[in-house]
């Protein structure tokens, strides 16, 4: 789901934290160690996206933000800010000369220099497998 999140909504937040969880707070931010990005620019993206990124006017840098059952890609467009919500069992990750989040059939594709957010990218890796790991499997009967 893609969220408008430049005004705080109730709603809004209800939604996003149901989808994944509450935000660390600020002791949990200790034993987690590295819970955010460093800002990407946005090299490409799905359809999903097209109607936000119409309204830009140069480079569109995102972010990466930690939850305890998914991912939040905050994207800056203009004045505007927008969260895509991305459950760990939806989210696909492929490192190359880019970085490409997938999820729920839309992607985005966000320039990496180096080793740039490399702590995050294994920790979010990590978290998905042990999320699913601790997801109930359907029995066959």
């Amino acid at each position: 789901m893609l969220y408008d999140t430049s005004i705080r909504d109730k709603e809004t937040k209800q939604a996003i934290d149901s989808c994944l969880g509450r935000p660390y707070r600020f002791l949990e931010l200790f034993k987690q160690g590295v819970v955010g990005s460093s800002r990407m620019e946005v090299t490409s993206y799905s359809k999903l996206f097209v109607k936000v990124m119409s309204q830009r006017k140069q480079a569109v840098f995102a972010n990466i933000s930690l939850r305890p059952n998914g991912i939040v890609v905050i994207m800056n467009i203009r004045l505007s800010n927008y969260s895509w919500v991305i459950p760990y069992h939806y989210l696909s990750i492929f490192k190359t000369d880019v970085l490409v989040i997938h999820g729920q059939g839309e992607f985005l594709k966000l320039k990496i220099v180096g080793d740039q957010n490399k702590k995050l990218i294994e920790k979010i890796i990590q978290r998905k497998q042990e999320v699913l790991a601790n997801y109930e499997k359907p029995t066959m009967g």
